[in-house]
């Protein structure tokens, strides 16, 4: 297909592609289309209109008659309903199709994310957060929302194994009470725990039971992404272990060194929305630096991003503090600084602006830089009078021995044959495990090695005894967030197999087994907070999800100003060369979700890579290297090689290659087994997470094809999202782009209805991070469909968030935006469906009626926003029973043939209009919002009536920065975005 040249023959107006938007500034979404080899390019890519089978379009229109007579038949086939009568009617909340709302709590390495479960029939459907919980504020992530998938999974551990023989569950306790009985002799001397990080006060409590039991025993804490460097930090500087509690809401300026707090780690999800709480240009509006390497979610979101190698940040981190003690008088500072960077004027200019918001500035290090940064960032907090205000410290909540070096000695022992036993609950470390700590081979060592496994990973099949581990919301529990609030962890449905959980397996080893999960939490916590009123505190706590008065109180920290500067000064060099720069995956993190369909499927936040991990470079090292996208390269470090596929990525650091890990797995299932290259593969202990001297070659084979989902769907460079720096920022930029448009249609009005749903999406706040998108595919059902149907553009997901770049390749700045569909009032979908399948309803909502579709596309191919998506399959042929339970039952399962889109959560909609009826009232604000608005992190997106003029949503809509996406073309979109904004440093502008 040709050029569409200067003129869009559809609609009439003028191409923007090659040119600036309103806002003065050209965007483009790839190097490809940064160069003009996208433009040739069909709208579509090859292959998005065909089905897979290879069925012409015109054999698709001949079979159009007899698709409209079987329509009403089959598009949507309901389910079989058997209606049985009650002799007394049960609770309201026991009613069938009633949604029940449970409090638990996730821990990712020790640390709870609170969550609210929507269970429907005794099973959960829907994960939300917990707006009482410290860490999540009503938030929640993808990894959160996607858990619900690997609990229905089939292809789960099921049942015991000894050996190769299947055990009872009473016989598995008999087994390993004996098994623990054999070590009482000589006091544990040669028993062995490789745990995850215990934070959750039911396991502390039983490690010390066991460790009483057996007081020569050990436990060993590892978390392949875990925080060890931070903690180490924190000994050096304040000379113990400390918790580091960051108050982003105090702070106005913030230095973020290789630091992705808005994306990974337990206060992402507060310090998201605290964060976003201060990014409305006012006279408060904070400012971010971000150094790093690799383009993260925090540096998306940065005013000043400074692309750097990682052994580089310590460099620069020392020439702020030699600033700020020369400058402004901060002589503490004084022999800390020093080093070289290259980036003496952005270093300078961070510094004056640290100085001048003293007590309202923050500096943070993240877990990948080595205990000195982390030690630095301590020193120039305090220097700068952060301490208590935007930075508060804790006494650690676990084990603090927790990473790739806490291996080292226990696998020593291993090889040395002085373990018999091994119990095995940390996640998978065979797979995770540094590539220079064999755990593989020493497995075999101990005479018995007990696995509390997930799935039958790499783990396993060396494990002598393999026990199948209870999925979080299967059990009892409990969990601590970041500042020491503690969670029950309570079951939402029993258990799909028969499993373990880990409170189980530890009760075991002290003759507690028989009791049972909910026995020994409930008199853990009767010991703990002992009182009369406890079953009445008991169910408050389990209602709530949260133990009020729990959280660890702060505590006065002073860093030796000393001891850090000696720390700083033995930081060994880097090695010359390019260095290796290992990060947890956007969507796997560390490997343990590579069996999730729904994190694969999802684009990372930046590259909108699927089904794959890349070794990253920038524009400068593939040039230098003669790399392009999906160049295939071998990887050399320190002995160790590693095959992988080459991304060039705008923005990256010279001479890094990153490399997320999580991928290359052999033992996954049939999800995760052989997607990407395991770059764990090259990983060492002593240096987990950047390397210098690594090896590029490339193989000369045929390129590695990816599944890239940035240049679907293309809106042909028209003004799409707009951003501004805070001083040019002026109403009048967008004041063209909204209000009425005449058109030859007379648009229906909508002002004297009770409720006119719409949605507000404010750019300055979006972080990027795709929780929207997940929220979204959990709540309406949405397929998955692979990597080869990726490739093809059939990706089914309702909302993407694209990303567009603008500036210079080598440094260019991000727009993250949120694309689904916009409930136009003049909807250009509706005039061309022959079959009258999507229709306005009278509150003005753009609705599917999917027994009427027939599959013409006509309404895909006239959307401007190209927010539609095509059943090309039948997705829900290949489930199996228990993958059928985690569908909403609110919403239709569609079947092969139909067009879906965004319904702006119609089924929530109704279900808050059955209550306000039921109730005699109006549907009100705080009744109910949309899936992907509940789930933000920084509530860029808001859900509401527009005929309510108190709504938050009405607010927006009227505010200065809203404007409407290809406004031109007269199509009143429900859905109005607020232009970007940003606040630079002047002396950087």
């Amino acid at each position: 297909m040709p050029s569409l040249g200067s003129k869009l023959p559809i609609y009439g107006q003028e191409s923007a592609t090659g040119r600036p938007g309103a806002d003065g500034r050209a965007r483009w979404r790839s190097l490809d289309e940064l160069a003009n080899r996208a433009l040739p390019s069909p709208e579509f890519p090859e292959g998005a209109a065909e089905p897979p089978e290879g069925v012409s379009r015109r054999t698709f229109l001949q079979l159009l008659g007899a698709s409209a007579a079987l329509a009403s038949l089959d598009a949507c086939r309901p389910p079989r309903h058997k209606i049985l009568p009650y002799v007394r009617p049960p609770e309201k909340a026991l009613l069938p199709g009633t949604a029940v709302h449970y409090a638990t709590a996730l821990a990712w390495g020790g640390h709870a994310t609170g969550l609210l479960v929507t269970c429907v029939d005794g099973r959960p459907v829907k994960v939300e957060g917990n707006p009482d919980h410290p860490s999540s504020l009503g938030g929640v992530g993808s990894f959160e929302l996607a858990t619900l998938l690997d609990l229905y999974d089939p292809r789960r551990a099921k049942g015991f194994k000894k050996g190769q023989a299947p055990v009872s569950y009473r016989s598995l306790l008999r087994d390993l009470a004996a098994l623990a009985a054999t070590h009482e002799a000589d006091g544990g001397a040669r028993l062995r725990f490789l745990t995850g990080d215990l934070g959750a006060p039911v396991l502390v409590e039983l490690r010390r039971r066991i460790l009483a039991r057996f007081p020569r025993a050990r436990f060993t804490a590892f978390e392949s992404a875990g925080a060890d460097q931070a903690y180490e930090g924190a000994r050096l500087a304040f000379g113990r272990p400390l918790e580091v509690r960051r108050k982003l809401l105090e702070a106005r300026v913030i230095l973020a060194l290789d630091d992705d707090f808005l994306h990974h780690g337990p206060e992402a999800l507060r310090l998201a929305r605290e964060f976003a709480a201060h990014r409305e240009p006012g006279a408060e509006m904070n400012r971010l630096y971000v150094a790093e390497a690799h383009h993260s979610v925090t540096g998306t979101s940065a005013d000043h991003r400074f692309r750097m190698k990682p052994s580089e940040v310590l460099g620069f981190a020392r020439a702020v503090a030699a600033r700020l003690a020369s400058a402004h008088g901060l002589s503490e500072l004084a022999a800390l600084g020093g080093g070289e960077t290259r980036l003496g004027k952005q270093a300078q200019a961070v510094a004056d602006d640290l100085a001048r918001a003293r007590g309202r500035c923050l500096v943070t290090a993240g877990p990948r830089q080595p205990a000195a940064v982390h030690a630095l960032a301590h020193a120039l907090n305090a220097a700068l009078g952060n301490a208590g205000k935007t930075v508060e410290y804790a006494p650690a909540l676990h084990d603090v021995a927790a990473g790739p070096g806490a291996l080292r000695e226990l696998a020593a022992e291993l090889a040395a044959g002085q373990v018999d036993t091994l119990v095995v609950t940390a996640q998978n470390p065979v797979y995770a495990a540094p590539a220079d700590v064999d755990l593989a081979a020493l497995l075999g060592k101990a005479k018995d090695s007990v696995y509390l496994a997930y799935r039958d990973d790499e783990t396993a099949p060396r494990a002598s005894w393999v026990l199948a581990r209870s999925h979080p919301f299967e059990t009892w529990g409990d969990a601590r967030a970041h500042d020491g609030t503690v969670s029950i962890v309570q079951p939402l449905i029993q258990p799909l197999f028969e499993s373990l959980s880990e409170l189980e397996l530890l009760a075991s080893f002290v003759d507690l087994g028989d009791a049972g999960a909910y026995q020994v939490l409930r008199e853990t916590w009767q010991k703990r907070a002992p009182g009369a009123d406890f079953e009445a505190r008991w169910e408050r706590w389990l209602a709530k999800g949260v133990l009020e008065g729990t959280a660890t109180p702060a505590e006065r920290a002073a860093p030796d100003a000393a001891a850090v500067a000696a720390a700083v000064e033995a930081v060994p060099p880097a090695a010359a060369g390019i260095e290796a720069s290992f990060i947890p995956d956007y969507k796997l993190l560390d490997g343990r979700f590579a069996e999730n369909a729904w994190l694969q499927e999802l684009p990372d936040p930046l590259l909108k890579i699927t089904w794959d991990n890349a070794a990253q470079v920038s524009p400068a090292t593939a040039e230098k290297l003669g790399l392009e996208n999906g160049t295939r390269v071998e990887l050399r470090l320190s002995g160790r090689t590693v095959e992988a596929a080459a991304w060039v990525v705008p923005g990256h650091a010279d001479d890094v290659v990153t490399l997320p890990l999580g991928y290359g797995r052999r033992r996954a299932g049939p999800v995760g087994t052989d997607v990407g290259f395991d770059a764990g593969r090259l990983r060492a202990a002593g240096a987990p997470w950047f390397a210098g001297g690594l090896a590029v070659a490339k193989l000369g084979r045929k390129k590695h094809d990816f599944a890239v989902t940035q240049e679907h769907f293309s809106m042909e460079g028209r003004e799409i999202a707009l951003a501004f720096d805070r001083k040019e920022w002026k109403p009048e930029h967008v004041a063209g782009l909204r209000g009425p448009v005449e058109t030859i249609q007379e648009p229906v009005d909508y002002q004297h209805q009770q409720y006119k749903w719409g949605m507000a999406i404010d750019l300055t706040k979006c972080i990027g991070c795709g929780a929207c998108s997940t929220a979204c595919q959990a709540e309406n059902n949405i397929p998955v469909v692979g990597k080869e149907q990726v490739m093809r553009s059939r990706e089914m997901h309702w909302l993407r968030v694209d990303r567009y770049f603008e500036g210079p390749p080598q440094d260019p700045q991000v727009v993250a935006q949120p694309m689904l569909c916009q409930h136009c009032e003049a909807a250009p979908c509706e005039y061309v469906c022959p079959v009258n399948a999507t229709v306005h309803s009278d509150e003005g909502l753009n609705e599917m009626v999917y027994n009427r579709c027939v599959g013409t596309r006509y309404c895909s191919n006239n959307c401007p926003y190209k927010v539609r998506r095509f059943n090309y399959l039948d997705y829900r042929g290949d489930l199996s029973p228990t993958e059928k339970m985690a569908m909403n039952p609110d919403v239709t399962v569609r079947t092969r043939g139909v067009m879906e889109k965004c319904t702006y959560c119609v089924q929530r909609i109704e279900r808050a209009r059955i209550d306000a009826r039921v109730e005699g009232r109006l549907i009100r604000e705080t009744d109910f919002t949309s899936a992907c608005a509940q789930a933000c992190p920084s509530r860029a997106i808001v859900f509401g009536n527009l005929n309510d003029p108190k709504s938050q949503v009405s607010r927006l809509h009227q505010d200065e920065r809203r404007y409407d996406v290809l406004h031109e073309l007269g199509t009143r979109p429900r859905t109005a975005y607020l232009v970007r904004i940003r606040n630079p440093n002047p002396e950087l502008t």
